[in-house]
């Protein structure tokens, strides 16, 4: 009798802890809550040095990045700063070399809404013999699930889906300005 009341008021209290998590939770208390996790989509950007010394990929979460209109009329994304290395020194052997970077810049994430997809519609010998492109554009609404897990032993797995979260990427005032776009 008093193990199974130990065991109600222990399922009572952490269902009363996981009970706040929602939709209308934060994304950093989803992040941290141990047995949540969002499958946020990330976006792709591409930032390079001035100096052409160093080219680096960032993918950014959709609710990291900002959207606004260029003075171009196309609409872009921006996910923020990024640094990136401007001059480096090689060290070492040639078999054993190692890159250091001397100086960094920060470079503006900007990047269109359209992407372009490149894939392979005929083989042979393990060979791509002939490509097609097409061109979408990505979404402003997303509906992000988010998995849940009921101990820390449990791996998140697609059929865990507590909840959706929904998501508009926000507009970025001034970001045509700023960025001279």
């Amino acid at each position: 009798m008093i193990k199974s009341c130990a065991l109600a008021l222990l399922l009572l209290f952490s269902a009363g802890l996981q009970a706040g998590i929602g939709p209308d939770s934060g994304w950093g208390e989803l992040y941290q809550h141990r047995f949540y996790e969002p499958q946020t989509p990330v976006i792709p950007f591409y930032a390079r040095a001035s100096t052409g010394a160093d080219a680096r990929l960032f993918l950014k979460k959709v609710h990291d990045v900002s959207v606004f209109e260029g003075r171009d009329g196309r609409r872009y994304f921006y996910g923020g700063e990024a640094r990136v290395c401007t001059r480096y020194t090689v060290t070492g052997s040639v078999s054993d070399s190692r890159r250091e970077c001397l100086s960094y810049e920060e470079v503006s994430l900007v990047r269109e809404l359209t992407t372009e997809f490149r894939y392979c519609t005929s083989r042979s010998d393990d060979d791509c013999q002939a490509y097609a492109t097409r061109e979408d554009e990505y979404g402003l609404d997303y509906s992000v699930p988010v998995m849940y897990r009921t101990s820390e032993s449990d791996s998140y797995t697609l059929s865990r889906v507590a909840f959706y979260k929904p998501l508009r990427i926000g507009t970025c005032g001034g970001c045509a300005e700023k960025l001279d776009y």
